[in-house]
């Protein structure tokens, strides 16, 4: 048996050292992420460089988030080729920010200047109070996947615990989860049955950093200034510890902390069955190694891949230098209440007009899989438990749309070189056999150069033949308005071998 010291120094040192591997951050705080700017850039940054030289350049110009930790090959990994292939997964940020006063953000509680001017700012206390009342009563993730299945999501990732620190699951490591809170009521559990129900993979999102261990001892400021809980400026010679990182807790509280948090990613990875992913934020708890020695076969996406959040560092100028790196890459991205950084529930978040339609979504859909990438969009759950009524209704014209267009989604080419931003600047995915599915401009028009003679030139939507003109190896045409629906209609382009 091993020594109770010595386990604790193992994981002690594990953390220090992922964290060290990892380099910033994974957690960002959302009121100031799209700040951020990449060094200026060539017009075509991967024109001309062998992809070791453009990982190097990538480094030094690109958000860290853009950056793949390792390359990953699907010949060596076959276990994982599901997530290339299924494309589209749903982030389900639920929780205590979905309950008044965080009104959807979690970082509400956390100071910055922005917040202070526009009175955005919640006490620490007052936002972990919730925990006392909530308990969600139409909590009902059978109905929200079976949804998701249909309209051709293939995986979700569930929030088992954000920043705040609580779980939604009874955890035998700390008191701070439904366990105390619920009456031993398991939220993971629904959704995990749920998920298998329906098809979708099951992915776990859980915050390194906990908010709400030790936060009497924490600076409630990032960047770091010296707030503390009760938001007063106290300084930073007060000598409260960073929330993201950068400064470490009396070593013996930083050990029960991260035992703790080691232990309930231990349950989750033992409790329920066959997890497919981990999704890591702030900073992952256990090496890769150690997750793979109790579920050999779950993916750790953020962390390895490149992670860009939302369309800021998303731009496909950006993901097409992470594409043709070899780095697998997934945009997470909000697809509401677009004027606000929350990304839990906020009642804005069903208002008519501030949410994605369901046009966009699929749009975005079809521009990550052109760049080689997943899309991964944040949908949020009510404080109930119920689901928010234009995610049903999306997901109906997505499973109507999805009966006719999937296959130029799904069954489709991710490794560099692929025609956007290279042959064509219409969205354009690439078939296995070669077969190019294309998206139309706003004017109609598709353009796209330097391709064989096409031996066909289709509507998906309809199989209908399609005017075109082909000269000196450019491919000419536009789809008529009369044949325009509201949503993405794709041209499919059969070359000549």
């Amino acid at each position: 048996m091993q020594h109770p010291f010595l386990a604790t120094f193992f994981l002690t040192s594990t953390l220090l050292f992922t964290q060290a591997e990892e380099g910033p951050s994974l957690a960002e705080d959302p009121s100031t992420i799209n700040q951020h700017q990449s060094r200026p850039t060539a017009q075509k940054p991967w024109a001309n460089k062998a992809p070791v030289e453009l990982r190097k350049w990538a480094k030094d110009n690109l958000h860290f988030k853009l950056i793949g930790k390792r390359l990953i090959s699907e010949d060596e990994n076959p276990e994982w080729a599901w997530f290339r292939k299924s494309g589209l997964g749903i982030f389900l940020h639920w929780g205590l920010a979905s309950v008044p006063p965080a009104d959807g953000d979690a970082w509400a509680m956390v100071w910055n200047e922005h917040r202070a001017k526009n009175n955005l700012l919640r006490k620490a206390e007052d936002m972990f109070a919730v925990a006392d009342t909530w308990n969600p009563k139409n909590y009902n993730p059978d109905q929200w996947m079976a949804a998701a299945s249909q309209a051709g999501f293939g995986y979700a990732v569930l929030t088992t615990r954000h920043h705040d620190g609580y779980c939604l699951w009874p955890t035998q490591h700390g008191e701070w989860d439904t366990g105390e809170k619920m009456n031993g009521r398991d939220l993971v559990k629904g959704y995990v049955d749920a998920c298998r129900k329906n098809d979708i993979k099951i992915g776990f999102y859980y915050s390194g950093p906990n908010w709400h261990s030790y936060y009497k001892l924490k600076d409630f400021s990032h960047p770091p200034v010296g707030y503390n809980y009760k938001l007063e400026k106290v300084g930073k010679e007060a000598g409260l510890v960073p929330l993201m990182g950068g400064g470490q807790l009396p070593p013996e509280l930083a050990k029960k902390e991260l035992a703790q948090s080691h232990g309930q990613v231990t349950e989750l990875l033992t409790n329920y069955g066959k997890i497919d992913m981990m999704w890591w934020d702030g900073n992952s708890i256990m090496q890769e190694k150690e997750v793979h020695s109790l579920q050999p076969n779950t993916f750790v996406a953020r962390g390895n891949i490149a992670t860009p959040e939302g369309i800021h560092q998303g731009a496909s100028q950006n993901v097409k230098v992470s594409n043709e790196c070899g780095w697998w890459w997934e945009m997470c991205v909000k697809a509401e209440n677009k004027h606000s950084p929350n990304w839990h529930y906020n009642p804005r978040n069903e208002a008519p007009g501030n949410h994605w339609t369901t046009n966009t979504l699929l749009t975005e859909l079809i521009r990550c899989r052109s760049l080689g990438g997943n899309l991964l969009v944040n949908i949020t759950p009510r404080p109930d438990g119920s689901m928010m009524d234009w995610y049903y209704q999306t997901c109906q014209e997505m499973s109507a749309w999805m009966k006719h267009s999937r296959e130029a989604i799904y069954d489709v080419q991710l490794t560099a070189p692929l025609p956007t931003l290279d042959k064509t600047q219409n969205l354009t995915t690439l078939a296995q056999d070669g077969t190019l599915y294309s998206l139309h401009d706003q004017e109609g028009k598709i353009l796209i150069n330097s391709i064989a003679k096409p031996e066909s030139v289709t509507l998906l939507r309809t199989g209908e033949a399609l005017p075109h003109s082909f000269e000196n190896g450019t491919l000419s045409l536009a789809v008529p308005k009369e044949k325009q629906t509201e949503l993405p209609d794709l041209v499919k382009i059969i070359l000549k071998k």
